[in-house]
């Protein structure tokens, strides 16, 4: 099991269940809601099914009388909404989260595997403290000190996945560019790449390069992530778009990503050769510029 169980998952699993329940009975919204002594208006139960709103107790005890769900599958699904109304632990930092974003951490913090492709930055999972504050200094000139702390810190304590007893596996193909473009100044860079050379040598972790001379490419567009999950939890994918973000959890789309990112790691450099290749990228930013 997890050892940070993360109520975004919990609150997803909660409302494919609500609507599988009602499906099955070959329910409408509508009917439900007449079937509830008007308790509730069909917009309501829509938004519960959604995931746009939480239910609460009483409501889903209600609910599920209505569908006459009883016994051991009652206590679970009530436990499930329990859980699913936890505070997960990015939710102190909800002052500087938006809310797209503590979505994604919330599924990250339970997914049992990453898979990401990253265009131009090392993966947000992976980066260092000083490389984390630069990134975040430039996409958010705004920010004062305090603020850029704290992004950082969530940025960090979102690497704890990965040092779990049963960590997270990751596989990540990184674009050349991302270990080339300076970020912060050398130093930073050097630092990152040793890090990130570190890392790679942990159990289930691989990490590859993608290098320029392999062309042209289907994930050119944009980045994005993979994150797979424990039964009965679908897949999803993660696409940051900059001002805002897609989660994708089409049964199609899912296999046409899970496609994309195959040929991405079949067109990179190994993961043997793509240490090589970052150490040796840490070693260029460790001298001086001639």
């Amino acid at each position: 099991m997890p050892v940070r169980p993360s109520p975004t998952v919990r609150s997803k699993r909660l409302r494919r269940e609500l609507r599988r329940l009602r499906e099955e009975r070959g329910l409408t919204i509508e009917k439900v809601a007449d079937l509830a002594g008007g308790e509730w208006n069909p917009s309501t139960l829509g938004r519960w099914e959604k995931g746009d709103r939480r239910i609460r107790p009483a409501d889903l005890r209600h609910l599920l009388d209505v569908y006459e769900i009883h016994g051991d599958q009652r206590d679970a699904l009530l436990t499930l909404a329990r859980e699913a109304r936890q505070r997960g632990w990015w939710q102190a930092y909800a002052d500087v989260l938006p809310s797209e974003y503590s979505s994604y951490i919330g599924l990250e913090t339970e997914a049992r595997e990453i898979r990401t492709y990253q265009q131009q930055l090392i993966p947000g999972i992976v980066q260092t403290a000083d490389y984390a504050r630069a990134v975040i200094q430039a996409a958010r000139p705004d920010d004062d000190t305090d603020a850029i702390e704290r992004r950082v810190d969530v940025r960090l304590d979102r690497q704890k996945v990965l040092a779990d007893p049963q960590p997270t596996n990751l596989w990540a193909v990184i674009d050349e560019a991302s270990i080339r473009r300076v970020v912060g100044n050398r130093e930073v860079m050097r630092e990152q790449l040793e890090y990130l050379s570190e890392v790679a040598e942990r159990p289930g972790i691989q990490v590859q390069v993608l290098p320029f001379e392999a062309g042209a490419h289907a994930a050119m567009a944009a980045s994005f992530v993979i994150m797979g999950f424990e039964a009965p939890d679908p897949n999803v994918v993660y696409i940051d778009t900059g001002t805002s973000a897609l989660f994708v959890e089409d049964p199609t789309d899912l296999a046409a990503y899970r496609l994309i990112f195959d040929h991405l790691r079949a067109s990179a450099q190994s993961p043997s050769e793509s240490m090589r290749v970052l150490r040796n990228a840490a070693q260029n930013f460790a001298q001086r510029p001639t």
